[in-house]
């Protein structure tokens, strides 16, 4: 759970444009832009778990 606070603490600026962009495209555009709503938590859990360690710190480069 620490890794999705960690990666919600640095990130959730551009998530929240991602789902406001999605919303405003589906509103102006097509409803079948909303199909993308469901694409965002799975990437988010993906990102957090390669990205943050199990207490929430981003992971260091590994080269």
């Amino acid at each position: 759970m620490e890794q999705f606070k960690g990666l919600w603490r640095d990130t959730k600026f551009v998530w929240i444009g991602f789902v406001a962009m999605t919303l405003a495209i589906a509103i102006f555009g097509s409803w079948y832009y909303l199909l993308l709503l469901p694409c965002l938590p799975v990437s988010f859990v993906y990102f957090a778990f390669i990205r943050y360690d199990e207490e929430g710190n981003e992971k260091g480069d590994f080269t």
